[in-house]
């Protein structure tokens, strides 16, 4: 959509994994190389947990598509099993028809099949991502497969990738728990690495002009995001999106008040909305407005006094002025009843 108006040649900030547009922070690089170490040792069995989009899938794809040499991989991805799903989708993975669909014609089809890879000197690697929705008897069969032998150690390396649960599940199987070589945690990106991944994705895609994403935005991001890559994405192409719609080429962060409900599905924009000192009044202008309105508040109410005590003087006045033009009747009347004073006679001086 705003790809010709920023000039770039490719989507920055796709949600769907791209495994030639990771960036590696350091925690990437860390379980990379453990998950390449577990598909080259004879002892490798590694758990990779991280929270939802933290990059493992990505990670995964690079990793397989950075393979060399003489192995065998079956990847699983679809993790929704029932007991004896698991050996199944193992055996059409290893391009092997099953001949009888019980669990143990297939455990014994599976461990005739590691036999003859182990023979032959190739590895054989089972990776399964989303590995936290495996069942115990999933992660059970898992275990009766790592302890298979052969003459130069466990038949089958193994690599799991899940959610945080994933270590919790395994950790509760201690005699699957004890053949993992290494557990490990991916952490989200840190302010300074998400600032670096913001940029790498654009440069990638072909961005080459002035900086995009202000120092206070990033920081912005990286707070709401918690350094996780998809909700990295997720906010900078909304961020990306509301510049295209308003033909400015450059990134507003107080869009972000405004996505933040719509990216992330969070109700309190009001906790963003104080995180923008620059879009809040300064206190010191607050106060002054709050004195202001005591001081005119104060002078209103002199004033109404003032124009009460005016308007009681004119009706006194007003009293006295018709008392003064009154039916001359009236005043003959007032004369003759005052007192013995009486009138002087005409001519009279």
């Amino acid at each position: 959509m705003y790809l010709e108006f920023f000039g770039l040649h490719r989507h920055p900030f796709r949600i769907t994994p791209e495994d030639d547009f990771i960036y590696m922070s350091q925690q990437h690089s860390r379980a990379y190389v453990y998950m390449s170490s577990a598909i080259w040792s004879s002892e490798g069995f590694v758990v990779i947990s991280g929270e939802i989009g933290s990059g493992k899938t990505t990670l995964l794809k690079k990793t397989i598509r950075n393979l060399e040499g003489d192995l065998k991989l079956l990847n699983i991805s679809y993790t929704n099993l029932e007991s004896k799903d698991l050996f199944g989708l193992i055996l059409r993975k290893a391009g092997l028809k099953v001949e009888d669909d019980s669990k143990v014609a297939m455990l014994f089809q599976i461990t005739e099949y590691l036999e003859r890879m182990a023979a032959a000197g190739t590895p054989v690697v089972l990776t399964i991502d989303e590995a936290q929705n495996l069942t115990r008897e999933n992660l059970e069969d898992i275990r009766m497969l790592t302890g298979m032998e052969s003459m130069g150690g466990p038949s089958m390396r193994v690599i799991l990738l899940g959610q945080p649960e994933l270590k919790t599940a395994v950790s509760a199987i201690p005699q699957l728990s004890q053949r993992v070589k290494l557990f490990f945690h991916l952490e989200g990106l840190t302010a300074a690495e998400t600032a670096e991944y913001i940029d790498y994705r654009l440069l990638v895609s072909g961005h080459g002009g002035n900086k995009l994403f202000d120092d206070d935005t990033v920081r912005e991001i990286h707070k709401l995001s918690h350094g996780i890559p998809r909700l990295i994405n997720k906010l900078c192409d909304g961020m990306m999106m509301c510049a295209y719609s308003e033909d400015r080429p450059f990134i507003d962060p107080f869009d972000l008040k405004g996505i933040r409900k719509d990216l992330l599905g969070e109700d309190d924009t009001d906790e963003l909305a104080d995180q923008k000192p620059s879009r809040q009044r300064p206190k010191k202008d607050m106060v002054e407005t709050k004195q202001r309105k005591r001081h005119q508040n104060e002078a209103e109410a002199d004033s109404s006094q003032v124009l009460l005590r005016i308007a009681e003087a004119l009706e006194s006045i007003d009293r006295r002025l018709s008392q003064m033009t009154s039916d001359p009747k009236d005043n003959e009347d007032r004369y003759s009843t005052s007192s013995n004073v009486k009138p002087l006679a005409p001519g009279r001086k």
